[in-house]
């Protein structure tokens, strides 16, 4: 598996895509069209960590049949925006 690539093309679809309202369904679009990422399987929170009452910081792991992308939101549930802080890609 390429991780390079896909990196890249992760970091540059979700910097294009900075408007996007639902940031899990972004990534597993873009992860769809790498053949050797596999199916997609299904996304599960992780964790969630309240900062303060506008700011909640959320973890989850968005599962492929080859690989699971750590995804890592900061998120304001007022205004329904979403922001990526960070994201890992691993192998299964």
């Amino acid at each position: 598996m390429n991780t390079r690539k896909i990196k890249l093309a992760l970091t540059v679809g979700l910097l294009n895509n900075s408007n996007s309202s639902n940031v899990l369904n972004k990534i597993r679009e873009m992860m769809s069209t790498f053949k050797e990422a596999g199916a997609y399987i299904g996304s599960q929170l992780i964790g969630k960590d309240v900062l303060n009452p506008a700011i909640v910081r959320r973890s989850y792991a968005i599962k492929f049949e080859h690989c699971i992308v750590d995804l890592e939101l900061v998120a304001n549930p007022h205004t329904n925006s979403q922001h990526v802080q960070g994201f890992r890609l691993r192998n299964r």
